[in-house]
């Protein structure tokens, strides 16, 4: 029986196999390291993948990915609250419908919820195994980081930086709830912190470094869209600057917080306190221990600097 060769022989193409393959195609060609490393020794200063600064400094390191990546998380769902009765647990209904303390979304309200999830999946940067490339929100903000001379992202940054599909599903609800006459498409829009990053400076340090971090996001090409300072107003149950940014890319929102050490750690030993005094399922007498104990937290929290003065911020029209 003929086999392909035959059939290449007949029309004269076979195919010489005693020198090495060319690439196909140029970019095909590895480069050396060391040869790129080279060419981009010789860039000019002001060329965005120079090493050097337009002072002549070399610019830090770019920051290994390969250390942050995590596998995306296998349940689709928040893990059972024991503090809250079974049917009050989250559940997604045989028909698509959900419901999660004492909030609902309808089989469409749902899948549309579980679309903007999967945009912010894509939007933060990792791939199924959880591997990083060079785009994406996420390694952007540890460039970022890295170009910062003041403060850090927080531990566990890239298991925090998606928000849980069950807790998106609550701020979709939320959301309806509070503007029902706005279509799903607008309620996604309105939806920031489905990826959320949180900065921490040292009280000595924070002004400067919110100031320059703003900086730095704008010149990334993100857009400012909301600033709200919480230092401003002592009296409510959290301290801190949470601010939502649009990547002009992707035409949608993202959440950076602004921390102190103190601030941070008071967020996160009050959030179960935040979660009861949030679900309507709550009872009343519940939620108001709740915020006492918010308050409580966030009152052993000093204000960094002038940190009172920084103003909000809100886009026109928006």
């Amino acid at each position: 029986m003929p086999g392909p060769q035959d059939h290449l022989a007949e029309q004269g193409r076979v195919p010489d196999v005693s020198r090495p393959r060319e690439a196909d195609h140029p970019y095909e060609a590895r480069v050396r390291p060391d040869d790129l490393q080279a060419r981009l020794e010789r860039l000019p200063a002001n060329h965005p993948s120079s090493p050097f600064r337009d002072d002549g400094t070399r610019k830090p390191p770019p920051p290994d990915l390969a250390k942050y990546e995590l596998p995306l998380p296998d349940e689709p769902h928040s893990p059972a609250d024991p503090d809250l009765p079974a049917a009050d647990q989250a559940r997604t209904n045989p028909d698509g419908s959900w419901d999660w303390k004492g909030y609902h979304l309808t089989p469409e309200q749902s899948r549309r919820a579980d679309q903007g999830l999967a945009r912010c999946r894509e939007m933060e940067g990792r791939n199924a195994e959880g591997r990083y490339s060079d785009r994406g929100i996420t390694p952007t903000m540890r460039d970022i980081e890295a170009q910062l001379d003041y403060g850090q992202l927080v531990p566990d940054t890239e298991r925090l930086a998606l928000k849980d599909p069950d807790r998106y599903k609550e701020k979709f609800a939320k959301l309806i709830a509070d503007e029902p006459d706005v279509d799903l498409s607008g309620i996604v829009a309105k939806i920031s912190d489905g990826v959320r990053y949180t900065y921490t400076f040292e009280d000595n340090d924070y002004i400067s470094g919110v100031q320059q971090l703003r900086t730095v996001l704008t010149n990334a090409g993100f857009e400012l869209y909301e600033l709200k300072n919480a230092w401003i107003d002592k009296s409510k149950a959290y301290q801190g600057i949470n601010s939502s940014w649009m990547d002009p890319n992707w035409g949608q929102l993202f959440e950076v917080q602004m921390h102190t050490p103190a601030s941070w750690k008071a967020k996160q030993e009050s959030h179960q306190a935040y979660e009861i005094a949030e679900a309507p399922c709550s009872p009343p007498e519940d939620r108001a221990a709740a915020l006492i104990e918010q308050d409580q937290i966030f009152n052993k929290v000093s204000i960094p600097g002038d940190a009172k003065d920084i103003p909000s911020y809100r886009k026109e029209g928006w």
